[in-house]
């Protein structure tokens, strides 16, 4: 029976937050088919959905990678959004989260025969350079710059400080809706025939 109110869904938020946990009590690490509960259907967007936001200077196969990268982000908001993980554990999963964005970011701010978007500038100096071109406007270019400092945290060797506390989920939530915005004008650009 589908929830009709909110008193209705905090009870089944209760009975089915019991209900999993009483599964990992008694499979505990144990990987069993028959343990395996529903992911929600529908929540996860389609690879042809993401592929048709990409510009038509990506391959076939960059624009296929970069939408199952949108598809792993629905994932992990799905679990940020509908769980209770916090601590390292959260931070992590927003750790990677803002990984899998700045890689679609860097794909797409590849275009060939495009000045600084071919050269080997890095990709602040990129965000800078479609900012000026109108593709972002300086908040959306802020915190693109803010999701490619944290995405360099990959280089754990490089890092200076701990990670603890260092992710919150504004983090890679503002920085996505920020990439939708770049995909789409650069599509836009693209379609236009790049004037």
């Amino acid at each position: 029976m589908a929830i009709a109110n909110d008193a209705e869904l905090i009870r089944a938020v209760s009975t089915a937050g019991r209900l999993v946990q009483e599964i990992q009590d008694y499979c505990g690490r144990s990987a069993r088919d028959n343990s395996r509960i529903n992911f929600p259907r529908g929540l996860i967007g389609t690879a042809e959905q993401y592929r048709n936001l990409c510009p038509s200077y990506l391959s076939q196969r960059q624009k296929s990678s970069c939408a199952y990268g949108f598809m792993y982000i629905d994932v992990v908001w799905w679990l940020l959004a509908r769980t209770d993980l916090s601590g390292i554990a959260k931070e992590m999963t927003i750790k990677s989260a803002i990984i899998t964005l700045g890689t679609v970011l860097e794909a797409v701010l590849h275009i060939p025969g495009q000045g600084i978007f071919a050269s080997m500038a890095g990709v602040k100096k990129r965000l800078d350079r479609a900012t000026i071109r109108g593709w972002l406007s300086e908040q959306e270019r802020d915190s693109l710059k803010q999701l490619w400092d944290h995405r360099n945290n990959v280089h754990i060797r490089l890092l200076d400080t701990h990670e603890f506390d260092k992710y919150r989920s504004e983090h890679f939530n503002e920085p996505r809706q920020a990439l939708k915005a770049l995909m789409a004008n650069l599509k836009s650009w693209d379609e236009a025939g790049r004037r």
